[in-house]
């Protein structure tokens, strides 16, 4: 009984594997279609133009919840003994 559970569930990631597989094959071969689209725009002249809602920008510093380090202030130099009794 537990060969048959474990033959059952190795068959399921097995089939499960597969699919996956499948999927990625339809995606990657959708969006290679799409690139070679684009590129025969290009290479027939045009220039492809991102739409503005693509571009992302960095976000500056917030004051709340960004951390910033402090910089480091250069070393100072030890300063010269003086003598003992020299004042």
């Amino acid at each position: 009984m537990l060969a048959l559970a474990i033959n059952l569930l190795l068959a399921l990631a097995a089939v499960a594997a597969v699919l996956s597989l499948a999927d990625s094959a339809i995606k990657v071969r959708r969006a290679y279609a799409a690139l070679m689209r684009e590129k025969a725009l290009m290479d027939a002249g045009f220039v492809m133009q991102v739409d503005p809602r693509e571009v992302r920008l960095r976000a500056g510093a917030r004051q709340g919840g960004a951390v910033i380090l402090p910089r480091r202030s250069p070393m100072l130099r030890p300063l010269p003994a003086l003598a003992r009794g020299a004042a």
